[in-house]
């Protein structure tokens, strides 16, 4: 039996994910707001949110290595495709882009990374 003594390289940062995962959703529609020329893009508001998403979970695994990079990377898709469909509804849309946003959260903490092993 193993006792933890402190922050293990395995420790999901939650706080940071759930606010990684809800600014991609509402960023995209802040930009409407602050900057009203964007609304002609209103279209590509599920591709900004993804991007966004993934980019989101890039960052937050700065300092992250093995396995937690990609676990904190579905923690942030998921909280992200969780608040998209519930800001646009339960749509068969909104179903194919939360599962996108979820693949895009551990594709943007994964990718261009040199060694994910121990």
């Amino acid at each position: 039996m193993t006792t933890r003594t402190g922050q293990t390289t395995n420790d999901i940062p939650v706080v940071a994910a759930l606010i990684a995962g809800v600014g991609a959703q509402v960023v995209d529609d802040a930009a409407y707001i602050v900057f009203p020329p964007t609304v002609m893009l209103a279209w590509l508001s599920g591709l900004l949110a993804i991007a966004l998403t993934a980019g989101a979970a890039r960052i937050i695994t700065r300092s992250r290595t093995c396995a937690t990079v990609a676990r904190t990377g579905l923690a942030v898709g998921v909280v992200s495709a969780g608040v998209g469909l519930l800001i646009g509804g339960f749509g068969l849309i909104a179903i194919i882009l939360a599962g996108v946003t979820v693949v895009a959260g551990v594709a943007g903490a994964v990718a261009g990374r040199k060694e994910l092993t121990s």
